[in-house]
């Protein structure tokens, strides 16, 4: 697992929300950008985001994946009171 920033953790949402993980250029549009900025605003600032990939936010395009589909990804983000838990499967 890979620990996200707060908009990197957005970034990593809205792609596993909104696009496909086996053809996307892991891009997400604005738009969606702000609905998953929203979704994790529930969370604390100190709040840890974790993934298992980052999806477009750098060069390093892998990922480690935690089932046995063939593409999944989401974030798991949790504070002292709170969690969130958001991860899809994809198989092409």
């Amino acid at each position: 697992m890979v620990r996200l920033t707060r908009d990197q953790a957005a970034h990593v949402l809205a792609v596993a929300g909104t696009l496909s993980l086996v053809m996307d250029t892991y891009a997400p549009r604005q738009g969606r950008l702000e609905e998953a900025r929203a979704a994790l605003a529930g969370l604390k600032a100190d709040a840890t985001f974790l993934s298992n990939g980052y999806w477009g936010l750098n060069e390093d395009t892998g990922w480690i994946p935690l089932t046995k589909a063939t593409f999944d990804s989401g974030v798991i983000g949790y504070d002292a009171d709170r969690a969130f838990i958001f991860w899809v499967e994809e198989e092409d």
